[in-house]
């Protein structure tokens, strides 16, 4: 069970197609169709979910008064700090925005409901190949997936609109996680053994999702926090005492083929 068209169809309209979140001006669809919002369940809709109330019943937890949209990164920042923003806290966000954008439902306004229905429990399998995207971009799984292949792997294809589908951005990404992995697991003094994997799954901890899958609109979030973590490097450290540079900023990367930084 989910949330139903008509409930979608009047959220969108009582939205005015803006995030709810305070001061936040970005659509939850573009004019083009691209999906830059989602829809969110102020109560969540799992047991062990941000705000979750077991005394709800199914219906009333898909139904309107539960359910607020928001862009995708204030529905991270809200799930991710429950204490801060609860249950009454949305209700009432959403409630200041349907007062001020509130508008009737239009014809069009069944479409949005389409699409944004769709991208909450979209699930895409390309030509039995094994190459699935889920719920990509943004942070709303699907609730379960089942894959059967002959292929020994399954690659998840970052879908259009996101880190990993630009070949720039995931590139200057991917060089951040090699300094910050040259960097830290040169350090003799640490207690543990040094991972490289562990740097990558703090960004899926962080954002929500692995790196490749999130919005392009998160990339420069992502940086500033690979850069945060390369600064906290003793060699990070040493070289900032002798004025010398760790990283390569974004706006230089790649001027030269081959760019190490």
């Amino acid at each position: 069970m989910g949330p139903t068209e008509k409930t979608i169809k009047r959220l969108f309209a009582l939205s005015g197609n803006l995030c709810a979140f305070p001061g936040c001006s970005l659509p939850i669809v573009e004019s083009a169709g691209t999906i830059t919002g989602e829809i969110c369940h102020i109560h969540a809709q799992k047991a062990g979910g941000p705000r979750f109330d077991s005394t709800q019943t199914e219906e009333d937890r898909h139904g309107f008064d539960n359910l607020i949209l928001l862009c995708r990164r204030h529905h991270r920042i809200v799930d991710s700090q429950p204490e801060a923003f609860s249950a009454e806290a949305l209700e009432e966000l959403k409630k200041i925005r349907e007062k001020e954008m509130g508008r009737p439902e239009q014809a069009t306004d069944a479409f949005f409901a389409k699409i944004l229905l769709g991208d909450l429990r979209r699930v895409i399998v390309n030509n039995d190949s094994g190459n699935v995207i889920v719920d990509s971009p943004g942070a709303v799984q699907a609730n379960t997936v089942n894959v059967r292949t002959t292929r020994k792997a399954v690659h998840i294809q970052p879908a259009a609109g996101t880190i990993g589908a630009d070949q720039e951005a995931s590139r200057y990404v991917q060089y951040l996680i090699s300094r910050y992995n040259q960097f830290a697991s040169a350090d003799r003094s640490r207690a543990t053994t040094f991972s490289y994997g562990a740097i990558s799954k703090n960004v899926e901890k962080s954002f929500g999702a692995p790196w490749r899958m999130l919005a392009i609109e998160d990339f420069e979030p992502v940086c500033a926090y690979l850069q945060q973590r390369i600064g906290k490097t003793r060699i990070a450290k040493s070289n900032l005492s002798k004025g010398a540079r760790s990283f390569t900023i974004f706006a230089d990367f790649g001027k030269k083929s081959g760019d190490k930084g």
